[in-house]
């Protein structure tokens, strides 16, 4: 996710974003403290974090659960989910209810396999 330089307020990455939809769990408590558990798709995901859309009122800096499902075909016992934990670092709405989310990893980083500049 963005990380805001405190001299310029210019925008700075950590890591390359690749724009795909992977499927996304989502699990956590929204602004009201109601447990949910959504079945999303990203729009755009990175070693560090990931954005995707939602209709759940969430608040900057809450904690959520994030699983990515990893499926392989004719391999199921080499098939591991990626588990990790986030933080809410951006909300933007998007009309109609519905928020972009990013989220900051707090737990495991995604592996990516571009080369990325720090």
């Amino acid at each position: 996710m963005p990380e805001m330089s405190a001299s310029t307020g210019v925008e700075r990455r950590r890591s390359h974003r690749l724009e795909v939809a992977l499927p996304l769990l989502v699990r956590g408590r929204d602004a009201y403290g109601a447990f949910f558990e959504d079945s999303v798709a990203s729009f755009d995901i990175s070693r560090e974090g990931a954005s995707f859309r939602t209709r759940r009122d969430l608040l900057l800096g809450q904690a959520l659960d994030l699983i990515i499902p990893q499926h392989r075909p004719g391999r199921p016992d080499a098939a591991r989910d990626f588990e990790t934990t986030g933080e809410v670092r951006r909300l933007i709405p998007r009309g109609d209810d519905e928020w972009e989310v990013g989220v900051l990893f707090t737990g495991p980083r995604l592996r990516t396999y571009l080369a990325e500049s720090a």
